[in-house]
């Protein structure tokens, strides 16, 4: 009776987890030589097999860059077709609109994991007298260990100046069970847009 309120709290606790979907950067570059300042008109390539996800990674890009102020574009926008924009199909829009910089995003990988949660033990604190502590002790409620299936996703986005081709900056970020695909497409911008602050390229 005593250990299912503890059971159903960890079950809780691990919904809210998964609810707030976040992307942790697991590794980020950026060319030391680089003096160029802020980039001001950006275009998005999300590179997906499937039409829809890429969509979605361009326009919550373009979303949260314009909510910076910065100018940004989605390929898909202004490429025709839903096949991957090829180089000549870039280098041609970039001289046509004088993008400063792409920005190129895409998923390296899906790993599973099993992670092992040990057996655990609670009490509520006890504040009376010893005999009846001694007593209480032995009704701790006992959790289980378990175990539980996690799949990483790491994506990585590169940003490059449209002046020289060369690589400005990179990051590879990790999203743990997001609870859709639009939840994984949030919280890797979400850290993207924020890292590329913090650097002060936008």
């Amino acid at each position: 009776m005593i250990r299912q309120p503890f059971i159903a709290g960890g079950i809780l606790l691990a919904i809210m987890l998964t609810a707030c979907t976040t992307a942790k950067p697991v590794a980020e570059w950026r060319d030391p030589d680089y003096a160029g300042g802020t980039f001001d008109q950006i275009l998005i390539v999300g590179v997906s097999e499937q039409v829809t996800i890429r969509r979605a990674f361009e326009n919550t890009f373009v979303d949260r860059l314009k909510e910076r102020n910065v100018d940004a574009t989605a390929s898909f926008a202004v490429m025709p077709g839903d096949s991957r924009p090829s180089e000549e199909n870039i280098r041609a829009l970039i001289a046509d609109i004088r993008f400063d910089a792409v920005l190129i995003t895409h998923l390296i990988g899906v790993e599973e994991e099993q992670v092992y949660s040990p057996p655990s033990y609670h009490m509520a604190p006890y504040y009376g007298g010893m005999y009846g502590y001694y007593n209480r002790i032995g009704a701790y409620a006992y959790e289980p260990g378990y175990y539980t299936r996690h799949e990483r996703f790491r994506l990585e986005t590169n940003l490059y100046d449209t002046r020289t081709e060369a690589l400005v900056w990179s990051i590879q970020s990790e999203t743990v069970d997001p609870g859709s695909e639009q939840q994984l497409i949030d919280a890797k911008i979400k850290t993207v847009v924020e890292r590329l602050s913090a650097q002060k390229l936008i």
